[in-house]
């Protein structure tokens, strides 16, 4: 992926911003914040090498109908909490 855009109906949290920031260097992808204004020319011009991240659910299945990798704010922070868990599980295993 080249491009990760991001239009949120909610605030950006500090957990949102440190999994962007980790799946921009992983993958050299610019992240793009975009408003609503401009997420309907975005998603119709819908770049396949483009992740596309919203807490709104109709954008998203847009977006995933047009051929875009799609993510929810939400579904991210149950796999980031989930990792940490499991990593907490490892280490009190040593």
């Amino acid at each position: 992926m080249k491009e990760i855009i991001v239009c949120l109906k909610n605030r950006e949290d500090d957990v949102l911003s440190k999994q962007l920031s980790m799946l921009s260097e992983r993958h050299h992808a610019v992240v793009r914040r975009i408003s609503f204004g401009e997420v309907e020319s975005c998603i119709d011009t819908g770049d396949g090498d483009a992740l596309f991240i919203s807490d709104d659910e109709a954008l998203l299945e847009k977006a995933r109908n047009k051929g875009m990798a799609v993510n929810s704010p939400q579904k991210m922070k149950e796999s980031y909490q989930k990792a940490m868990e499991m990593l907490g599980g490892m280490i009190g295993r040593k």
